[in-house]
């Protein structure tokens, strides 16, 4: 069976927070506790949990973590073989919880997927406002202009137009870009699977 993807960020919200409260429910959690342990406010954990707000890329990996999760096993579900994701589709998901920061395009996860991939349309001048490490591999592809990657406290190495990086995600990493080019990047992310998944809606 084939799916055309076709999930909008509101019904992504609904699903990634159904999956959230489920997880801490399991564990005898309060919300408290899940944000003391995620490092998030409790209202906001709130909001995500109701399918209020779309946890950022950086904070769904804090409260996968928190949980002893994959990211993945947060996102949506699907029980196709084969999903398609056209040509400007897929939801739209905030790098970080700053307000006006860059959006990225989910173009491929889902519970029980060990793969996610976004793209990402990062300005000039721009830099991810946290740091992230976390379970797994990247692989990191340039569509346009010039990324440069940071790894570590003071590693960076610059990509061009068709350069390519993998890396092991557990040492902290982030990107930016210079003051006078842009950069269009796909990411594909390889999870660790994990025996503890949740299975809500």
């Amino acid at each position: 069976m084939v799916a055309i993807q076709s999930e909008d960020s509101s019904s992504i919200a609904a699903s990634i927070g159904a999956a959230l409260r489920l997880a801490r429910q399991d564990r005898a959690w309060s919300t408290r506790e899940l944000a003391a342990r995620a490092d998030v406010s409790q209202p906001f954990l709130s909001n995500v949990e109701n399918g209020r707000t779309t946890p950022s890329v950086a904070t769904l990996y804090r409260l996968a973590a928190a949980l002893e999760l994959s990211p993945a096993a947060l996102m949506p579900s699907t029980d196709e073989g084969t999903v398609v994701v056209r040509a400007g589709t897929g939801a739209r998901v905030p790098i970080s919880d700053v307000p006006g920061t860059v959006t990225s395009q989910l173009l491929s996860g889902a519970r029980d997927r060990a793969i996610e991939a976004f793209r990402y349309d990062l300005p000039s001048g721009f830099i991810e406002p946290e740091w992230f490490a976390h379970d797994g591999e990247d692989f990191v592809y340039v569509l346009d202009g010039s990324l440069i990657f940071m790894r570590g406290q003071d590693e960076e190495i610059t990509l061009g137009v068709g350069d390519s990086l993998w890396h092991a995600s557990h040492v902290r990493h982030r990107w930016r870009t210079d003051d006078t080019c842009s950069a269009r990047v796909l990411l594909v992310t390889v999870n660790r699977p994990t025996s503890d998944e949740p299975s809500a809606e």
